[in-house]
């Protein structure tokens, strides 16, 4: 995997697990963190987060599998011939991908319209 492209998948996990955690878990304590983007022992940018414990720890074990995928040309999870995820994170993801994919989605579509 390229720099590049740990870069950009970081960021876009961070997006989805903060949009699922502010939306779904609002009610709940948060704390405030940094999670370091690294590549080859170079930092490449820092995302700064404000997560409930739940959603924290799925980010960084999510974090860690991305940073540690064998693959060259990462797959998409769903269609990786050998997922690394243990079944119950990788159901827990596949929720928070699923509904902050949708709500992202309705987000540009309503930008449309309001203009």
């Amino acid at each position: 995997m390229t720099s590049e492209k740990l870069q950009s998948d970081s960021q876009t996990l961070h997006r989805f697990i903060q949009l699922n955690c502010d939306k779904k878990h609002h009610d709940v304590p948060k704390k405030k963190g940094v999670l370091e983007v690294s590549f080859q022992d170079k930092c490449l940018c820092e995302l700064p987060y404000h997560l409930c414990e739940e959603c924290e720890t799925l980010f960084v074990y999510a974090y860690g599998r991305l940073k540690n995928c064998p693959h060259e040309h990462k797959p998409s999870c769903r269609k990786c011939p050998n997922p690394c995820y243990e079944k119950s994170m990788w159901k827990k993801m596949s929720k928070v991908m699923s509904f902050s994919g949708m709500q992202l989605g309705l987000t540009k579509i309503r930008k449309l319209f309001s203009k």
